[in-house]
């Protein structure tokens, strides 16, 4: 349904073709045509191959997508999504990820159905991919392993920390390889952006339901306004600690990856005065920022909120000025472009020139304020 709504939404047959024969497995013809699901016009895919072994473990797949002639970067995706893939399916069943078998046929097909859309993102010229909530289904599903429920084991686990909602429509709606696909090329999962739109993709699944249009849209354009994305702010309230460890607390949480990290002056129960450690994070980096919080405070449990952000855009920049060269963040405002002077950088030449560090600063603005005006 990913590599359908991309031929949908432009991405040629032919190219496609092409780049999936790079992978030395033989000719695969595409077939794909104009369907209808309750109503809703969908392009469908399906693919032919007189291929007669195809490796069906994971290190076997791997080897073929090192060696193909394909781009860097589709191969970084796709070996990306097997990884994910192979690391939930071997933690499902207990086994090591290099003795995770896919069947023989299902091996192909997730081979075309992961680098397909690989190829697509970069042939459609796609910079970011967001994708909204998983949709999970209920009922089972018969595999090779027998009669499982859904959402799978696997599918689970591959969606662990991301944000799903479940619909009560008996079929899998989402399954283990689109979850890798996604997990591997997006950026976030939520809310689509202000954007632009240029052009919509609908790809469709093989089974007509009752309930719903068994497709997948493809909504592609420019953003426009702010840069968003999704992040989790973790906190926690500590009353009884020395609050002389804060100090290399941030500074060691800031290192780590947080994105931002703060302290608040709070008041707790029965007038208790305390403080609330809180730390902004991206979700891959959040498992290890707790672990070292639980570590070097005496917190026993934290709270976690996945928020939005809004976030103008901006851009790093060197301005030569008579205190040597200094970095500036530039941000792009509704109102215009704001020069915010790197401080530590104004300090350590302000320091060198026995100057103060406002005077560094001022010096910055001016000189990136005449430059943009030149």
């Amino acid at each position: 349904m990913i590599v359908a709504s991309m031929l949908d939404a432009g991405l040629r047959i032919e190219d496609l073709e092409r780049e999936l024969e790079k992978l030395g497995l033989g000719t695969i013809a595409i077939e794909s045509h104009e369907v209808r699901r309750k109503g809703i016009r969908a392009r469908s895919f399906r693919f032919s191959s007189k291929q007669q072994s195809v490796p069906v473990k994971y290190a076997g797949i791997v080897d073929i997508i090192k060696a193909a002639g394909l781009s860097e970067k589709v191969k970084e995706w796709s070996l990306k999504a097997f990884d994910l893939l192979a690391t939930a399916e071997a933690k499902v069943h207990g086994i090591a990820r290099e003795e995770v078998h896919f069947h023989e046929v299902g091996s192909l097909d997730s081979i075309v159905d992961v680098v397909g859309a690989m190829i697509g993102i970069e042939f459609l010229g796609l910079e970011e991919v967001v994708s909204s909530p998983l949709s999970f289904g209920t009922g089972s599903v018969e595999c090779e392993h027998g009669i499982l429920p859904v959402p799978s084991p696997a599918t689970l686990e591959l969606a662990r920390g991301l944000p799903a909602r479940g619909w009560k429509i008996e079929s899998e709606l989402t399954t283990p390889t689109g979850v890798a696909i996604l997990r591997a090329c997006a950026s976030y999962f939520g809310e689509m952006p202000a954007m632009e739109v240029h052009t919509t993709g609908y790809g469709a699944g093989t089974r007509e339901l009752d309930e719903i249009p068994n497709v997948m849209r493809l909504v592609i354009g420019e953003k426009i306004g702010f840069e968003t994305d999704r992040a989790y702010i973790v906190e926690t309230n500590i009353d009884d600690m020395n609050p002389e460890v804060f100090s290399h607390l941030i500074g060691d949480l800031l290192s780590m990856g947080a994105l931002d990290a703060w302290v608040t002056n709070i008041i707790m129960k029965k007038g208790r005065p305390a403080f609330k450690l809180s730390f902004l994070c991206a979700q891959d980096e959040m498992s290890r920022l707790i672990n070292y919080t639980f570590t070097e405070t005496t917190t026993s449990g934290v709270r976690i909120h996945e928020v939005g952000r809004y976030k103008l855009q901006r851009r790093v920049v060197e301005v030569e000025t008579r205190f040597g060269k200094i970095r500036a963040k530039v941000f792009e405002t509704p109102s215009g472009t704001r020069c915010v002077p790197e401080y530590e950088d104004c300090l350590k030449a302000a320091r060198t020139k026995a100057v103060p560090v406002s005077e560094v600063m001022d010096e910055v603005r001016h000189v990136f304020k005449t430059k943009a005006c030149d």
